[in-house]
């Protein structure tokens, strides 16, 4: 078995290839996404990342004292909605975060923080056509812009991915991050019942 970063990289690459095609991802790289399906899309990863967050906090592992620490960058797209229309604030209080099950071991901790760190570093390719919405400002696309740690958090996330050489450790990162991505999947189709997969 090779490292587990090579074994995550390879078991979700086909997953995270169709995430990719949603349409409403599609729309943005085009170009062609409006206001409201923009918020639309906001709105939607603000649930699904402030469950993730949760999901991720509620895990206390010994471990975790060498691993990255877990800032709440869902606070970017309440953001982003806010300077888009802060109105939408108004009822994007009461938006439900999806529910992660609960994660039950260190290896499975940082699959799941793998799909989240891996979604940071790919979003500066999607900040860049929003130009038609955003004009020249930062403001409105601060999740996908990222900050300026993010490259930090996900070199620690390296370090301890490749500290993770016991093979049930690893299968319990790549299972986690199948998870993951599955559940993002299904809850960004349209009118989806959500059901928690255990990670």
């Amino acid at each position: 078995m090779g490292t587990t970063r090579d074994l995550l990289r390879q078991g979700t690459r086909v997953i995270h290839e169709r995430l990719h095609h949603h349409s409403s991802f599609a729309e943005l790289m085009d170009e062609t996404i409006a206001l409201p399906g923009y918020l639309a899309l906001l709105e939607s990863l603000y649930s699904y990342h402030q469950g993730l967050e949760h999901a991720l906090d509620s895990a206390i592992f010994p471990e975790r004292s060498q691993a990255p620490t877990v800032d709440h960058r869902s606070q970017r797209l309440l953001h982003d909605m806010e300077e888009l229309r802060p109105s939408r604030l108004d009822h994007t209080g009461h938006v439900q975060a999806v529910a992660h099950t609960e994660i039950k071991s260190y290896g499975a901790w940082l699959g799941v923080l793998y799909v989240r760190e891996g979604s940071m570093m790919g979003g500066r390719a999607l900040a860049a056509k929003l130009d038609h919405l955003c004009g020249d400002q930062a403001s409105g696309r601060s999740f996908f812009q990222g900050g300026s740690g993010d490259g930090a958090s996900w070199q620690r996330l390296c370090r301890a991915l490749d500290g993770l050489i016991v093979p049930e450790a690893q299968d319990q990162a790549l299972q986690a991050a199948l998870a993951s991505f599955q559940l993002f999947d299904t809850w960004m189709m349209p009118k989806a019942v959500v059901t928690p997969i255990l990670v």
